[in-house]
């Protein structure tokens, strides 16, 4: 009998949810899972994707400014539908959640903010068109959110706050070129970021003259010990390996440095000890990391998954905080009989 990929994730977060002390995703959510990954287990096809290229597109994250929250990111509606498709479908999504979780007003919001994305269509020029992500945490939908590819020209219809933020970081860093934008509900507000790939190597001490004109550079020394930490004394990033994010906030606008480890040649393979050393400075998140991956690793397994992404945040009044990305493992092969008992006798507890 053949296993759908949908069939394993939803086993697999409902029993996340429960040892994280989360709402269950599956019952918000299960419908697009199933609409999104109806093939089997192991079937090569879901390699051809933007979010996690050559594995299934479904992503798991811990973050230090929500580190209770299950949180997830897929590329919806399997690997023959179109960027429109996904467009269109990720905003009736999100609209779905925002409205049912949040009310009319945020529906308002979400519907402004997203307008001039929803239908960016220009012909052979999107590679994606839209990812679906979302948070829960003990009380249900922390967050909902929509990535949207972003298409040239599209810049200007960003936000004025963080459009003059991109012009600023392109003006002093012309490597930047913008890929996505994410467009975010929560039950408290809203928030959009917009994203850069960067071309060429990227030195970290280059970051200081555009973060000094952010309003931000006082953060640059937490973001190289962050990173000077967990990459093993490496400060400058090849290319392939930096996305950079922009989000305007209340506080100021807040800088996201994502490290794509598979763009890294020779990455530590101590990183997770790394990552704990550095986390030491703050016990409390040394604890949730481990308590979150135990939680996110299936019982066959030894752990959640392969690390792919390392990423800070900063804003003007808060230093380096981590966020850290899995590929979640044992997708890419059928489930072993070892395995369908364990993710049945933990859907039964």
């Amino acid at each position: 009998m053949t296993t759908r990929v949908a069939d394993v994730a939803k086993a697999r977060l409902s029993i996340a949810a429960r040892r994280l002390g989360t709402q269950d995703p599956v019952p918000l959510i299960g419908g697009l899972i199933d609409r999104s990954f109806d093939l089997p287990v192991g079937d090569r096809r879901y390699g051809n994707n933007a979010l996690t290229p050559g594995t299934v597109p479904l992503e798991h994250s811990f973050t230090e400014t929500s580190a209770a929250a299950l949180r997830l990111a897929l590329e919806p509606y399997g690997p023959g539908a179109s960027p429109d498709t996904r467009r269109q479908e990720v905003s009736r999504e999100v609209r779905r959640l925002v409205s049912r979780c949040y009310g009319a007003p945020a529906l308002a919001w979400f519907d402004r903010a997203s307008e001039p994305f929803r239908g960016a269509h220009r012909p052979g020029s999107s590679r994606f068109g839209a990812w679906f992500g979302a948070a829960f945490d003990e009380n249900g939908v922390a967050e909902t959110k929509a990535y949207y590819e972003l298409v040239p020209g599209q810049l200007g219809e960003l936000p004025p706050n963080l459009r003059h933020a991109s012009e600023v970081a392109m003006a002093h860093m012309p490597g930047l070129l913008p890929i996505f934008t994410s467009i975010a509900c929560g039950r408290g507000q809203g928030a959009q970021r917009v994203y850069f790939y960067h071309r060429g190597d990227l030195r970290l001490l280059d970051l200081e003259p555009m973060m000094n004109a952010l309003g931000v550079g006082h953060q640059l020394p937490s973001i190289l010990s962050a990173l000077g930490l967990i990459l093993g004394g490496r400060f400058v990033l090849p290319e392939g390996s930096v996305i950079m994010g922009l989000r305007d906030t209340a506080r100021g606008i807040g800088l996201k440095l994502d490290v794509l480890l598979p763009g890294v040649p020779d990455p530590p393979r101590e990183m997770h000890g790394l990552i704990q050393m550095y986390l030491a400075q703050r016990p409390e998140m040394q604890r949730a990391l481990r308590h979150w991956m135990q939680a996110m690793t299936p019982d066959a397994y030894a752990g959640p998954g392969k690390m792919s992404v390392v990423g800070v945040k900063v804003n003007p009044h808060t230093p380096a905080r981590l966020s850290i990305y899995f590929r979640p493992v044992g997708y890419d092969q059928p489930p072993s009989q070892r395995e369908r008992g364990a993710q049945y006798a933990g859907a039964r507890q």
